[in-house]
This record gives C-alpha cells, structure tokens and sequence, in this order.
C-alpha cells in the first residue's frame, strides 16, 4: 500500500495530537513542560506547510511530571520524552526520572517500562499509555518510599568493607549525539554525587569519578543504553582516605558537566570536538596521559583543529 505522507510528516501530525491530548491531560503549572517550546512551533510550521521537513533539525521533546498518594504518602515521578520526526513509526527514546526510591527500584522500574514501550505496535501512540503504566505501578512503588534512615543507609553502603575505594573511570563511545542520552548521562552523574564530564560528539567520551561504588552504578546504568560501541579504557582505583583534604585531593574535576569545545561537522548530523582543545582540557585537570590512551596519539603533538 502506497502511502500518500512521509513517514516524518505523518509523524509530526501524530506528535502534535499527543501534544494537545497530554496538555489537557495535565494542565497543571509545571506538569506538562517542552524542552523548546520554539521546536513545538517548527513543527507546527511543518505540518502547516509553511516548513519543509528539511528544515526541522530539532526534535520535539517535553517532560511530564505525574504525581500518585497512597496511606499518605506522595510519590511524583517524572516522565523524559524525546521524538524522531518519525515516531510513532520509530520507537520513542523515554526514561524515569523517580529519586525517592531506591536505585535498585528504580532500575526495575526502567527495565520493565522499556519492556512495556518495547510491546506497543509502532504507529501507535506510546506516552499516554506509558504514563498509565507508569500512574499503576508507582502506587506500589509508594510503598518502597526511602525514609531518611534509609537514604542515609543506601549512601553508607559505599563505605561497607571492600567499597571505600575512589574511581576515576574513562569511558569511550562510538559517539554521543542523542539528546536524551546527554540528559540521563548528566542526570545520574548529579544523581550519584559524581565528578568529571560528557563530551558529545563522535567519537563521545565520559569520565566518571567518584565513590567507586557509585562509579560503578553510573556504568551499569550508562552501558544498558543503545550504543553502537561502548567500552572502559582505563579505571584508575585509590584507597579512600579518611581526611576531607585528603579526599578532595583525589578529584581532578569541581562537578560532573557536559563538555562542549569548538565543534568540526561531518556528514550528517555527524561532528566531533575540536581534539586539540580536548587535549589542552586534559592537562589542565592532570589527565593528559589519558589522551595517548583514548586515541593513540601523543597529545604533546596534537594541533587544534584535529
């Protein structure tokens, strides 16, 4: 059967239904929230005519906020949405964002609503019913609500004999260019307390340093995404010292961010980091050996602009 639209067109009509439907749905201040409301009006302009799908380079994305009460207690949970032009006919990338349950939880969580999006029929709209999914299952989650002895005792398992070590870890992808896996990556590094930093791009490279329990959670998380390749290239491993001097002396990084330098573009949406910026990053957080190590080459012999 020939079909009279694009993928991509009939597409944006079908997101833009979602959009209006959700919005009456939670109409509440800081329910339902777009990542740009301007790339809902792009979108608009498309479906209208008035854009040329070749013009759209933004996805549509937005969050909901959802909000259960059970034997008084409350739960909110937030819903991370992110569109191809083409979904519903490709899949959706979505994630939870749930801190007052614990990590464990919370992984369940994720793993079982994959597997829910994973069954809804492409050409079908997916968030509504992830967000009855979602509505279902954090009722029982509320039960599973961390107390504040049992923050402080999920934060004091990484002191447990055998994990009061600190880790520096260096992770190296085929690229990073997904918006929402640049958001869940900075979300958990924030979430898990962590230092160091994403660099989108292609290739994509993350360091991660920390608690190494709390590194080790964050590469769970990050290598059970969709990658092309991912992998470790170094992990470097200290004994956690007592004093706080001695414990800020081991990080090299303020916070955990994500690093943008001077961008070179490529085919497609393809770029990459200007490297002999990225190289200069390095030495001035002491890490310049890890260079020759991510790339094969000498750092001292990198130009800007590679």
């Amino acid at each position: 059967m020939l079909r009279s639209k694009p993928y991509g067109q009939e597409g944006l009509e079908l997101q833009l239904i979602e959009v209006e439907m959700l919005k009456s749905m939670y109409p509440n201040p800081g329910e339902f929230e777009l990542d740009d409301p301007t790339t809902l009006e792009l979108v608009k302009a498309v479906v209208s005519g008035e854009l040329e799908l070749t013009g759209l380079e933004n996805r549509l994305g937005y969050s909901i906020k959802v909000t259960v009460e059970s034997n008084k207690k409350t739960l909110v949970a937030e819903l991370v949405c992110n569109f191809p032009h083409e979904y519903p006919f490709v899949r959706p990338q979505i994630y939870t964002r749930v801190p007052e349950i614990s990590r464990e939880r919370h992984r369940q969580l994720r793993e079982e609503m994959n597997n829910e999006l994973e069954n809804i029929v492409e050409g079908e709209l997916a968030v509504g019913v992830l967000l009855e999914w979602l509505k279902e299952h954090l009722y029982t989650e509320v039960n599973y609500l961390l107390s504040e002895p049992s923050k402080k005792s999920e934060e004091k398992r990484c002191l447990e004999p055998g994990r009061d070590t600190f880790s520096r870890m260096w992770i190296f992808s085929h690229h990073i260019y997904s918006k929402v896996k640049r958001l869940e990556i900075l979300d958990w590094g924030k979430e898990l307390k962590l230092r160091g930093f994403c660099m989108p791009g292609k290739p994509g490279i993350i360091c991660a340093e920390g608690i190494t329990c709390d590194v080790e959670e964050f590469w769970h998380r990050v290598r059970r995404l969709s990658w092309k390749k991912i992998g470790i290239v170094e992990q470097e491993v200290f004994p956690w010292p007592e004093s706080p001097e001695g414990k800020s002396a081991l990080y090299k990084f303020q916070q955990f961010d994500e690093l943008v330098l001077d961008a070179r573009g490529g085919k497609g949406r393809e770029y990459h980091m200007d490297l002999g910026q990225f190289s200069k990053y390095l030495e001035q957080h002491n890490s310049g050996h890890i260079f020759n190590t991510l790339f094969g080459l000498d750092s001292k012999n990198v130009e800007d602009g590679v």
